[in-house]
């Protein structure tokens, strides 16, 4: 009996005490499962943002006006503080942004405080400017984007958007709503002849509608029955009202109303509208998350409101699916676990083919167990279960059970040569702990450093760190506490003379005592040829990747299901322009459609969905069939698409996004800032650095922010004019 626990120390232990060894095994699995129903799942991790945007709307300025009287002011108000990295302000027509990059050791909230009380202080602002709006750019995740389809007219549409807005925000789990609809306007247009004929000034028509439109706060009164607020709610919202505002009134009580002297539009902004859904008119719609919530419930959520609001929907209008993000994440979450399904079943017959089959079970008991420590801990860090942290798990499926095949092998040699039981287990077990322990943490400390990652790249290595940790930290729990404890409870069978194993065990272990040891002899004794050798192909393997033989993608290309192509015009350009930009691009996708159908029978796109979002830019969203019956991957067909769209006039940019790690594709894989004191010689600048770069091979989608100078009439007013009193 002393024999049977002469073994000390804590694997002696869970050896001798198996019911402990479970019950630890059964807590790590139980919370792991619970863990793992109720953990955040999201496509990618959430990204800390550094940015802080300063916009400001000066409606009838001209971009130079934009840039002298705010940008330049803001960007003088800001200089000082240290923790801004980098600046990049952009002036249009009518508005200006500031673009600040804050550095990622700074506490952004602390830096927006103090952004905003800069630009608050600013006294110097034009009078007709708008107020500034600073903001910190926030962390969204894409749920679902649909639109609105129906052969209705816009004006039409969007009062049922807006009524489908309200109804998905008051649902449970939805938090953020985006309807893409132009803005609501009044427009007034007076006619001269009706103001010199009722003599009047557009101040006089500016002072009535002010007076007459608008809520007034009159005091309270002081009653015993308690406090009063008076009020005037006189605020008007159509052009009906307006048109009923008297702008002139008789000594006779007549009157000449805004109705009489101008043309009253209640409608959009001014400029022309295209929003087409296959064709038929359209408003875009998107429903986000928060980088809280998990997304998977949400688009449940808004895809069963979606069939039930269907029903009641008048006859031909329809919200329809148009990018469905949680599709992206369903596919690589399954993709993901297929995987690791596979992965371990490659383990386990590779692990079968060597060791004994109750031994490579027991160490196959081991994969679940690291991986569900691991769930367990992950929401206290922060970690999501996504495609990065999936990644992760798949990268270390084979590292988790090294330290359990030595440990579980050493203890079977221990019961092979002094038969079973718990010292024997336990003192094989011993024997590798040292080794097996520090080869596990050797491979922690190569992770640990990426757990300090910042920037907004840095939660993707964050989020594969942390997993990689706490699995191999579970294997060293279970390969020391759990595995022992398990194999000393475990009966193996003596190995049959002439069954496959002992043949099997014969030649594995001739071959390992044979020609592998000879050739390990020889590496021992010619060891600085073995180490040149190994040197020489590391410096061969550098010198490939220094060639280019060997590229290095930082971010390796994924084919998007849902490629899209944005322009952006001239800023002299109309609306008018645009649209037809819109359309020419949109008919070449139909054209290269057809010959993929000519060629392989089938084509690519599902839907399409095209809009002008704003005066000069526009958009085009193509939601490809599933994967399993696509001809060509979504890259050839960009390609296709990029050879096949002519030179339009006007057009500055053109980007076709086909990649998921693409971003927006506003700033492309790579970019160039150039400075100066004269944009004169910065634009000349920049328009022959774009021709050299349209020259090199591999090189597409190159844009700028040059725009031509804008056509522009100024007014000197004539001495007479100021004898006039002008």
């Amino acid at each position: 009996m002393n024999k049977t626990n002469s073994e000390t120390g804590i694997i002696a232990w869970f050896a001798n005490n198996a019911v402990a060894a479970n019950l630890l095994m059964i807590f790590i699995i139980l919370m792991g499962l619970a863990s793992y129903f109720t953990i955040q799942r999201q496509m990618f991790p959430n990204i800390e943002i550094n940015y802080i945007t300063v916009s400001a709307q000066y409606p009838g300025a001209s971009p130079q006006e934009i840039e002298e009287s705010i940008l330049i002011k803001v960007e003088e108000a800001l200089k000082d503080v240290t923790e801004i990295k980098r600046t990049v302000a952009r002036a249009f027509r009518d508005s200006g942004t500031v673009t600040l990059e804050i550095d990622t050791d700074e506490e952004l909230t602390d830096v927006l405080d103090k952004v905003k009380l800069r630009v608050d202080g600013i006294a110097t602002f034009p009078a007709g400017m708008e107020p500034v709006n600073i903001s910190q750019i926030e962390f969204q995740q894409d749920v679902i984007e649909m639109p609105l389809v129906g052969d209705l007219p816009l004006p039409e549409l969007k009062i049922i958007a807006n009524e489908i807005e309200d109804e998905l925000l008051q649902l449970g789990n939805v938090s953020l709503v985006e309807v893409s609809t132009p803005s609501d306007e009044i427009a007034i247009e007076i006619k001269p002849e009706m103001l010199r004929k009722y003599s009047l000034s557009i101040a006089d028509v500016s002072r009535a509608i002010s007076n007459y439109s608008t809520n007034i706060s009159a005091g309270q009164l002081r009653t015993n029955a308690g406090i009063i607020s008076v009020r005037v709610e006189n605020q008007y919202y159509s052009g009906n009202e307006f048109a009923q505002i008297p702008v002139k009134i008789g000594t006779a009580g007549a009157k000449v109303t805004l109705g009489d002297i101008a043309t009253i539009k209640d409608g959009f902004t001014e400029g022309e509208r295209y929003f087409k859904y296959n064709g038929k008119n359209a408003i875009y719609m998107s429903v986000s998350a928060t980088k809280s919530q998990n997304t998977i419930p949400v688009a449940n959520t808004v895809k069963a409101y979606i069939e039930q609001r269907n029903k009641t929907l008048p006859n031909g209008v329809s919200l329809e699916i148009l990018v469905d993000m949680t599709y992206y994440l369903n596919a690589r979450l399954d993709m993901m676990l297929k995987n690791l399904f596979q992965g371990s079943i490659l383990v386990a017959l590779m692990l079968t083919l060597f060791l004994r089959f109750k031994l490579a079970l027991w160490v196959m008991v081991g994969l679940p167990v690291c991986f569900l420590g691991a769930v367990m801990l992950m929401p206290v860090f922060g970690i999501s279960i996504n495609i990065l942290s999936l990644f992760a798990f798949i990268m270390v499926l084979g590292i988790v059970v090294d330290d359990a095949i030595v440990i579980g092998e050493s203890a079977y040699t221990e019961i092979e040569s002094k038969g079973g039981g718990i010292d024997n287990v336990v003192r094989g077990a011993k024997r590798v702990a040292t080794p097996a322990t520090f080869g596990v943490l050797t491979t922690i400390a190569v992770f640990a450093p990426f757990t300090l990652s910042s920037g907004p790249e840095g939660a993707f290595f964050y989020n594969i760190a942390i997993v990689v940790i706490f699995c191999l930290a579970f294997s060293l729990v279970e390969s020391k506490l759990i595995l022992p404890a398990h194999i000393a409870h475990t009966h193996f069978t003596p190995i049959k003379k002439g069954s496959w194993r002992d043949k099997f065990n014969t030649r594995f272990y001739g071959f390992v005592n044979g020609p592998y040891k000879r050739t390990v002899e020889r590496a021992l004794k010619w060891r600085w040829a073995v180490f040149f050798l190994f040197f020489g192909i590391l410096m061969i393997s550098i010198g490939l990747i220094n060639a280019n033989y060997v590229r290095m993608v930082p971010n390796p290309k994924v084919p998007h299901d849902f490629p899209s192509v944005r322009i952006e015009m001239n800023e002299n350009v109309s609306d008018t322009a645009t649209i037809t930009a819109l359309k020419t691009i949109e008919q070449t996708i139909l054209d290269v459609e057809e010959q993929v159908i000519e060629e392989f029978g089938t084509g690519m796109i599902r839907d399409r969905l095209a809009f002008n979002n704003e005066r000069t830019q526009g958009q085009i969203l193509t939601p490809l069939v599933h994967e399993d019956k696509r001809p060509i991957d979504t890259f050839e067909l960009a390609r296709r698409w990029r050879e096949a769209i002519p030179d339009i006039p006007g057009m500055k940019s053109f980007t076709v996004i086909d990649d998921v790690n693409g971003g927006n594709g506003d700033d492309g894989e790579f970019g160039y800032l150039l400075f100066g004191p004269d944009i004169n010689t910065l634009n000349a600048a920049g328009l022959k650095f774009i021709e050299m770069l349209q020259q090199q091979n591999g090189l597409f989608d190159v844009s700028s922010t040059i725009d031509p100078a804008s056509k522009e009439v100024q007014l000197v007013m004539l001495p007479v004019a100021y004898d006039s009193g002008l």
